[in-house]
């Protein structure tokens, strides 16, 4: 099953009466449970890709289905319940509240939705051992390291078990051996809890974690390969 679709995706920026593509024509289908990766050198259209099919952006032509609906049918209340429900996000900048601990940073996506209150410190409490910060649940995020700053940001995206989550270059921003654990733990979530991950990167290494790659050039599709040698724990495995 595809959990998400696109056909001949655009998205148009108009300055001036200039008009730039920053995506042309772009068309893939996912499917529930898969791990991609989308590359491309900066200015390729892989930052504007994940904000419309996240929907933090509208495209400009072209088709988005999501979960076998089009996302031009969905009014702005459902847009921000799929973002809350179905969505989890990472970014590069962690994003966290530094003087709140990290079960409380977890929790943050509950406040947002429909989840019982009562519910809300197990949920967040299992999404922090899921990515092994069991031990510091209780510190304030300013004293984090970088690695487990991130991890914290994986915990957050986990807690609404989301369908699909959204890595924005979650090692740019940490050295090799902490993005090694940081992209270990979302394979890990991909393979094991069966999330379906898209993650954003520059860097090859991290790339060959997913199942598939996408490589953007230009806002175009310069290709769309499975990857025959995953990494898996720092080694190489045939899928």
């Amino acid at each position: 099953m595809n959990i998400i679709e696109v056909k001949d995706l655009a998205k148009v920026y108009a300055n001036d009466g200039v008009e730039t593509r920053a995506l042309d024509g772009v068309s893939f289908s996912i499917k529930k449970g898969e791990f991609l990766a989308i590359m491309g050198p900066s200015g390729s259209g892989k930052s504007t890709l994940l904000q419309i099919l996240g929907l933090l952006d509208d495209h400009s032509y072209g088709s988005y289905t999501f979960s076998g609906r089009s996302v031009k049918s969905y009014n702005p209340d459902e847009i921000a319940d799929i973002r809350n429900e179905k969505m989890g996000f990472v970014f590069q900048a962690f994003n966290l509240l530094p003087k709140s601990t990290v079960l409380d940073n977890v929790k943050l996506p509950l406040l947002y939705s429909k989840v019982p209150e009562k519910d809300w410190e197990r949920l967040a409490t299992d999404a922090v051992e899921a990515v092994g910060l069991g031990h510091r649940i209780n510190y304030e995020a300013n004293r984090l390291s970088g690695g487990e700053k991130q991890r914290v940001a994986i915990a957050r995206a986990l807690v609404n078990k989301p369908e699909v989550i959204f890595a924005d270059e979650p090692t740019g921003n940490l050295d090799s051996k902490s993005g090694q654990a940081v992209i270990e733990i979302i394979q890990k979530l991909n393979r094991e809890k069966g999330h379906t991950i898209i993650l954003i990167t520059h860097e090859t290494y991290t790339a060959e974690y997913a199942e598939r790659i996408i490589r953007l050039h230009d806002g175009k599709i310069e290709s769309d390969v499975r990857v025959t040698n995953r990494k898996l724990d720092g080694k190489d495995f045939v899928k």
